[in-house]
């Protein structure tokens, strides 16, 4: 087995993004729809009501047209898919809203809330985070803050709309054929970095492709030296070009497609991979206390297959496919 195998054995999940009573202009809404890339999750907008009210116009959110199929409502506290022919955009009740813990609403009156995303699972809505929160962490930055080591550990968070796409396969392509989307990797990385670090225990592992891109990138290097002085058991992998000097580190080398097209970051903790309970604002404790981690592998040159998951069996299999065969 491989570990494109490996990703292939893991179930999917689609989800959607609603972005309800939205002020931003539309460039901001195709940089979310364009930031998840291709595949399960679709972006459109919504909008708020007192009492489930009537439909906006429907707004397509991605620029070819993808990302927009039917209307939808929302009734209660759950999610009813209305007709596709009905024309209608995403409709939000006000009532359950407030009532849903996921999300950050508590107000009374629906035009006092802009740029609100809403992530849809089924007929549910599981989160919920502001086009500010997402843009802080995804929209509006680029790779070299991580590289330079301008955002550091400590600055790296996910978004509940981010965080709970766990479990969810991309599509993601990088540069030049997008400027975006392998960044959503980039931050997910950085996040089960940070969960390492602030355990001070357990074990990393982490690819690379080439191990001279430890060296290459000065921030790269100095997460690594401060997840390894921390007390965790950092393994790095990747092909041997350029070995890292200096680094209290173990050194895995190798030139299959394991090594060279894979990208891996997984952290166990110490007593192993556990289920911790998922409620909001405990997506760093669970990456600490039960284990999170990330896969993805090239399908081709610039373009990555891969999920995240805090899934205690997915950590498990991980981490003990590559502990036994990198």
């Amino acid at each position: 087995m491989t570990l494109e195998q490996l990703l292939d054995r893991f179930d999917d999940v689609e989800r959607s993004i609603v972005v309800v009573n939205r002020t931003d202009p539309d460039p901001v809404l195709n940089m979310l729809a364009d930031t998840f890339g291709e595949g399960p999750v679709e972006v459109t907008d919504g909008s708020l009501a007192g009492d489930a009210g009537t439909g906006s116009e429907q707004r397509d959110a991605r620029p070819d047209g993808a990302g927009v199929t039917g209307g939808s409502g929302l009734s209660a506290e759950r999610l009813t898919m209305r007709t596709a022919d009905a024309g209608e955009a995403p409709v939000i009740d006000v009532d359950a809203l407030r009532r849903n813990d996921a999300v950050p609403f508590d107000g009374d009156d629906p035009s006092a809330v802009e740029n609100l995303a809403l992530l849809v699972e089924g007929d549910e809505v599981v989160a919920g985070s502001t086009l500010g929160e997402l843009g802080d962490a995804v929209l509006f930055v680029n790779s070299d803050l991580y590289i330079t080591g301008t955002r550091s550990l400590e600055d790296v968070d996910l978004p509940a709309v981010v965080s709970r796409l766990s479990e969810t396969t991309f599509t993601l392509r990088g540069y030049p054929e997008s400027n975006r989307q392998k960044l959503l990797l980039i931050t997910i990385s950085r996040f089960i970095e940070r969960a390492a670090w602030v355990a001070g225990d357990g074990t990393l592992r982490s690819s690379f492709q080439r191990l001279s891109r430890l060296d290459d990138e000065v921030g790269t290097r100095e997460v690594y030296e401060s997840v390894a002085d921390a007390g965790v058991d950092t393994h790095l992998y990747g092909v041997p070009d350029d070995l890292p000097r200096g680094l209290d580190a173990v050194i895995h080398g190798g030139d299959d497609r394991d090594f060279t097209r894979s990208w891996f970051v997984v952290y166990r903790p110490p007593e192993g991979p556990r289920s911790v309970a998922d409620e909001v604002g405990t997506d760093l404790r669970r990456g600490i206390e039960g284990g999170v981690g990330l896969l993805a592998v090239e399908a081709e040159p610039r373009v990555w297959r891969g999920t995240w998951t805090f899934d205690e069996t997915r950590v498990r299999e991980l981490n003990r496919y590559i502990e036994r065969n990198l």
